[in-house]
């Protein structure tokens, strides 16, 4: 089932307790995710992490392992896809790759079309990270190449990983607002169009912050290995660490902090 088709919140207590803030003046960001937390169903959870996700997940970590050992420009033909702009390249590869593996496998999933948006918008952050000043489509394929590299190199694997977790909750999020906020549109809480945009956009920020903090340097080994894994085998390695990712990201964001 995919995102383009919205479905509102469940009727419960919790869900009502955050659709009360979308009615409130200048609702908070933050308040607004740590009642989204607190209202997630344990199946909700539990799909987050799920078969669709962890296959994404190791989509990006098996992109970084591609590119430290062939070399960006080696690891964009591998994915069919060209040389130039080398970011964008590499965050439509990798999402691609994603996308087939996962309609191969049967793991098509609502949170597994929200886990593939963020394969493209992680790649990017990636290959980004150290741009002295030049723009992603600017982005020399060096740069992006080294930027990339060195979180193998350098064994920081799990720091990609949660990275990757930070975008995924940034785009889970911002689905849990649009699907209710639109009701609100017009109000005292969400006057227009552009203020819930920009409340999505706050919401989703505030998610992807949390990657930092995500502390999943204890699946390092298990990360170095998913190169070399079949699909089923990625899954099976990195569910557990999918969803010690979302759920930390829960716990910190449930707190009302990072």
């Amino acid at each position: 089932m995919g995102t383009s088709t919205w479905h509102r919140s469940p009727e419960t207590e919790a869900w009502k307790r955050v659709r009360e803030l979308y009615a409130q003046p200048d609702p908070s960001p933050r308040e607004v995710v740590a009642r989204i937390v607190a209202a997630l169903e344990p199946e909700t959870r539990a799909g987050m992490g799920d078969s669709a996700a962890a296959t994404c997940l190791g989509t990006v970590i098996a992109g970084v392992q591609r590119v430290q050992k062939v070399g960006m420009g080696a690891t964009l033909q591998g994915l069919g896809v060209g040389l130039a702009p080398a970011a964008v390249q590499m965050a439509a590869g990798l999402r691609g790759r994603a996308e087939e593996v996962i309609a191969a496998e049967g793991f098509a999933s609502r949170f597994g079309d929200l886990a593939l948006e963020a394969v493209g918008t992680a790649a990017l952050a990636i290959a980004t990270l150290s741009t002295s000043g030049a723009g992603i489509m600017e982005l020399p394929l060096s740069v992006a190449e080294e930027n990339f590299a060195r979180f193998g190199r350098e064994r920081r694997l799990h720091e990609a990983a949660a990275l990757f977790v930070g975008h995924d909750l940034d785009r889970t999020f911002r689905y849990f607002v649009a699907r209710d906020v639109g009701d609100f549109i017009g109000g005292e809480g969400i006057p227009s169009v552009s203020h819930a945009n920009r409340l999505e956009d706050a919401v989703a920020a505030h998610c992807r912050q949390a990657w930092e903090r995500l502390a999943l340097d204890a699946f390092e080994d298990d990360l170095g290995a998913v190169v070399e894994l079949s699909p089923r085998g990625r899954v099976e390695t990195l569910s557990p660490i999918m969803a010690a990712g979302v759920g930390r990201g829960l716990d910190r964001l449930g707190a009302g902090g990072l």
